[in-house]
């Protein structure tokens, strides 16, 4: 199959929000939530990414990232391909850009958080160099679940 990753734009909002609604794993953000993603300049102390994966003209997955940079260390905050797409090498596209973009940022590692329970984005992760970095005990709800930490560095 192919597909392409490219940068979040507005006009992706309507699929990217639909997406999320048909599904227990993506997050529950509003629009304004996303277009806050859009809305971030290079220059802000806040450096935010979204990047979305098309199959042919349909949007299948996106991905979002954020970057305090006061820290070192940016934060995948959402990763998520459409259940018929998952295990086609999307997944790998958009956390590989998300690695990408911190680097290019200038965060040295990123971190994310994943329901202890879902395998395939832990081997997913750990494909891409993340390591544990701890656990949030009853982090997740419907059903409660830990929180695994990973971690990764950047390369510079």
């Amino acid at each position: 199959m192919t597909f392409q990753v490219r940068a979040m734009a507005a006009e992706d909002l309507d699929r990217v929000l639909l997406l999320a609604s048909e599904s227990d794993e993506a997050p529950r953000w509003t629009r304004a939530d996303y277009e806050r993603i859009l809305l971030a300049g290079p220059s802000d102390l806040l450096s935010r990414c979204g990047l979305v994966a098309l199959s042919g003209v349909k949007l299948v997955g996106f991905t979002a990232a954020s970057w305090l940079r006061q820290e070192i260390t940016a934060e995948v905050e959402a990763l998520f391909v459409e259940r018929p797409y998952r295990r086609q090498g999307i997944g790998d596209a958009l956390i590989g850009a998300c690695i990408a973009w911190a680097s290019k940022a200038g965060a040295s590692s990123v971190r994310l958080e994943v329901r202890a329970s879902n395998a395939a984005a832990l081997a997913l992760y750990h494909r891409h160099g993340f390591s544990a970095a701890g656990i949030r005990r009853a982090y997740y709800s419907a059903p409660v679940e830990d929180a695994v930490l990973l971690q990764v560095p950047v390369p510079l």
